[in-house]
Protein backbone atom coordinates (compact mmCIF):
# COMPACT_ATOMS: atom_id res chain seq x y z
CA UNK A 1 0.00 0.00 0.00
CA UNK A 2 1.48 3.67 -0.78
CA UNK A 3 1.78 5.97 1.93
CA UNK A 4 1.12 9.69 1.11
CA UNK A 5 3.25 12.36 2.21
CA UNK A 6 2.29 15.70 2.61
CA UNK A 7 4.42 18.66 1.97
CA UNK A 8 3.50 22.82 1.11
CA UNK A 9 4.72 26.20 0.13
CA UNK A 10 4.54 29.30 0.22
CA UNK A 11 1.40 31.56 1.88
CA UNK A 12 -2.36 32.21 1.55
CA UNK A 13 -1.59 35.91 2.29
CA UNK A 14 0.79 36.78 -0.47
CA UNK A 15 -1.57 34.73 -3.08
CA UNK A 16 0.63 31.81 -3.01
CA UNK A 17 0.18 28.66 -1.77
CA UNK A 18 0.78 25.21 -2.84
CA UNK A 19 0.38 21.97 -1.23
CA UNK A 20 1.47 18.53 -2.80
CA UNK A 21 0.42 15.25 -1.63
CA UNK A 22 3.02 11.94 -2.87
CA UNK A 23 1.76 8.28 -2.57
CA UNK A 24 5.10 6.69 -2.47
CA UNK A 25 5.21 2.80 -2.39
CA UNK A 26 8.66 1.39 -2.46
CA UNK A 27 11.05 3.71 -4.62
CA UNK A 28 8.22 4.93 -6.98
CA UNK A 29 5.94 7.73 -6.72
CA UNK A 30 2.46 5.81 -7.59
CA UNK A 31 0.23 9.27 -7.26
CA UNK A 32 1.09 12.99 -7.15
CA UNK A 33 -1.68 15.34 -6.26
CA UNK A 34 -1.13 19.33 -5.55
CA UNK A 35 -3.78 21.77 -4.27
CA UNK A 36 -2.91 25.83 -6.02
CA UNK A 37 -3.96 28.72 -4.47
CA UNK A 38 -2.33 31.10 -6.72
CA UNK A 39 -2.83 32.10 -10.57
CA UNK A 40 -3.09 30.02 -13.75
CA UNK A 41 0.45 29.58 -14.55
CA UNK A 42 0.81 27.69 -11.12
CA UNK A 43 -2.03 25.76 -11.81
CA UNK A 44 -0.81 24.78 -15.20
CA UNK A 45 2.42 24.23 -13.75
CA UNK A 46 1.45 22.18 -10.65
CA UNK A 47 -1.01 19.80 -13.61
CA UNK A 48 1.71 18.99 -15.51
CA UNK A 49 4.00 18.25 -12.50
CA UNK A 50 1.54 15.66 -11.09
CA UNK A 51 1.36 14.17 -14.64
CA UNK A 52 5.17 13.90 -14.70
CA UNK A 53 5.40 12.86 -11.63
CA UNK A 54 3.34 9.72 -11.55
CA UNK A 55 5.12 6.28 -11.79
CA UNK A 56 8.35 7.55 -12.05
CA UNK A 57 11.18 6.74 -9.63
CA UNK A 58 11.53 8.82 -6.15
CA UNK A 59 15.06 9.61 -7.55
CA UNK A 60 13.71 11.49 -10.28
CA UNK A 61 12.26 14.23 -8.08
CA UNK A 62 15.97 15.64 -7.84
CA UNK A 63 15.95 16.73 -11.33
CA UNK A 64 12.40 18.80 -11.65
CA UNK A 65 13.57 22.07 -10.75
CA UNK A 66 11.11 25.16 -10.60
CA UNK A 67 12.89 26.33 -13.65
CA UNK A 68 12.41 22.96 -15.37
CA UNK A 69 8.63 23.08 -14.62
CA UNK A 70 8.74 26.50 -16.19
CA UNK A 71 10.51 25.28 -19.20
CA UNK A 72 8.53 21.51 -19.53
CA UNK A 73 5.12 23.11 -19.02
CA UNK A 74 5.68 25.72 -21.30
CA UNK A 75 4.71 28.69 -18.35
CA UNK A 76 5.96 32.64 -18.83
CA UNK A 77 8.85 33.18 -17.56
CA UNK A 78 7.32 35.87 -14.95
CA UNK A 79 5.78 32.20 -13.89
CA UNK A 80 9.33 31.34 -12.10
CA UNK A 81 8.40 31.51 -7.92
CA UNK A 82 5.36 29.92 -9.08
CA UNK A 83 7.35 26.95 -10.15
CA UNK A 84 9.55 26.95 -7.50
CA UNK A 85 6.53 27.55 -5.33
CA UNK A 86 5.86 24.03 -6.65
CA UNK A 87 9.19 22.52 -6.64
CA UNK A 88 9.51 23.64 -2.39
CA UNK A 89 5.83 21.71 -1.85
CA UNK A 90 7.13 18.81 -4.34
CA UNK A 91 10.23 18.58 -2.32
CA UNK A 92 8.93 19.16 1.57
CA UNK A 93 6.42 16.00 0.50
CA UNK A 94 8.89 13.79 -0.92
CA UNK A 95 10.89 14.21 2.30
CA UNK A 96 7.88 14.25 4.86
CA UNK A 97 6.90 10.92 7.00
CA UNK A 98 4.05 9.18 6.00
CA UNK A 99 0.48 10.16 6.49
CA UNK A 100 -2.09 7.70 8.54
CA UNK A 101 -5.14 8.72 9.28
CA UNK A 102 -4.92 12.24 8.07
CA UNK A 103 -1.90 12.78 10.32
CA UNK A 104 1.95 11.68 10.11
CA UNK A 105 3.74 8.14 11.14
CA UNK A 106 6.07 8.87 14.45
Amino acid sequence: MAGWRHGGAGSIREDRRVDCWLAIEGDRVQSARFEVFAGPDALRGALWAARWLSGRPVADLESLTGLEIVRRAGLADGAKTDALCIEDAMRAAATASPLTGGREQS
